[in-house]
């Protein structure tokens, strides 16, 4: 490594969302200097597919102009097997660190196909060629560690040797931080214990509309509740839609008056404002490896209810989970009937902001840069 500030090769080809928030974040804390390869975040598949050869042409670019570096880090959307192969001598030796947001060889594929495996794969073989391989949640690196064999067996002879075996030592969990700044702002000088809240008990839903996010179950929690005739309010605050989904239409109909917001906020600021403005927080996701929405809602006020499977366990307390779709609509229940005090989630939250985690980061990064011949 070099005596001066360690110089990173950052590669993010789904440069958007949590991704882009939490990499832009951390770089602007870390005590390190870099050039950042992005791509827009859209059609990961072809991100993962792709990516490799765009970006190891440009790093070819930017060691012609001059540019050295002591480290690679790069997220799971880039092939960094297939990257160092591209890139050859500019980044031979250099020590790498993988992050995984993800585990695609537990992601639900609604339609799998054969070619599909070489997402997983793509995970497996960036994992075997970087120095330090960096996970999200222990739910995370427990299920990609675990379903390798698994997955392996599929080969139709030439079975790998000994994978876990050599992935396993180098994995380490370091949650995704957040900015609290805009809740703290939208929560004002009372803070979370005088979090402003309307009339009626607001539930929101902060999340993108995606099948495996599984809105039409929240939808139908609350749309039940509401036959019940039970006096509260919907937020839905996620992404736009460019056609407007039947459940949606259905929503409008079973809430009525209830439904009081869809679709993406214009700013983070009116983000916070909405998060701060509600009082239970759900998710009904099939797929989640950390849920950094959840935890920004449950730092801004809301009581989180999350379903029980996932790395929900390992993040939230029993009495901020559900079973089914039934214990989803009797909690929900109980919620309205008794407002939650605001801030339960406060503390469990906290735990995740770049104050808290900035230096887990920085000690990764510079161990494994220390790593360089």
């Amino acid at each position: 490594m070099s005596a001066a500030r360690p110089r990173l090769l950052v590669l993010e080809p789904y440069y958007g969302g949590s991704h882009r928030a939490v990499l832009d974040g951390l770089l602007d804390r870390l005590d390190v200097d870099f050039d950042l390869l992005t791509l827009p975040a859209r059609k990961w598949k072809w991100r993962m597919r792709g990516a490799a050869i765009t970006m190891a042409q440009q790093a070819r670019d930017l060691y012609a102009a001059g540019a050295r570096w002591d480290l690679v880090y790069a997220s799971t959307f880039v092939n960094l097997a297939e990257f160092y192969g591209l890139a050859g001598e500019v980044v031979a030796g250099i020590p790498s660190i993988v992050y995984f947001h993800e585990n695609q060889l537990v992601y639900p594929n609604r339609h799998e196909e054969e070619w599909d495996f070489q997402f997983p794969l793509t995970n497996i073989t960036s994992a075997l060629v970087a120095n330090q391989c960096l996970f999200n949640t222990e739910w995370t690196r427990d299920t990609f560690l675990s379903e390798i064999p698994a997955f392996l067996k599929q080969f139709p002879d030439h079975h790998p040797a000994d994978v876990v075996e050599r992935i396993a030592p180098k994995c380490q969990v370091i949650a995704p931080p957040f900015d609290p700044t805009e809740f703290d702002v939208a929560l004002g000088a009372t803070g979370v214990k005088g979090a402003v809240r309307g009339d009626r008990v607001r539930i929101v839903w902060p999340h993108r509309w995606e099948h495996d996010k599984d809105p039409d179950a929240f939808f139908a929690a609350v749309s039940a509740l509401a036959s019940e005739g039970l006096d509260f309010e919907v937020a839905v605050v996620g992404q736009s839609f460019r056609d407007v989904p039947d459940s949606i239409t259905q929503a409008h109909i079973a809430l009525g008056d209830r439904l009081v917001h869809v679709g993406e906020p214009s700013s983070r600021a009116e983000y916070a404002r909405l998060l701060a403005h509600s009082d239970v927080a759900v998710s009904t996701a099939i797929n989640e490896f950390f849920g950094l929405a959840m935890i920004e809602a449950a730092y801004v006020g809301c009581f989180p209810l999350v379903p029980d499977r996932l790395a929900y366990p390992e993040l939230y307390p029993a009495h901020m989970r559900y079973g089914n779709a039934e214990q989803l609509v009797a909690r929900l229940r109980s919620l309205i009937s008794e407002r939650p005090e605001p801030g339960q989630g406060r503390g469990l939250a906290e735990a995740y902001t770049f104050e808290r985690l900035t230096p887990l980061y920085a000690e990764a990064i510079e161990r494994t840069a220390a790593a360089q011949p």
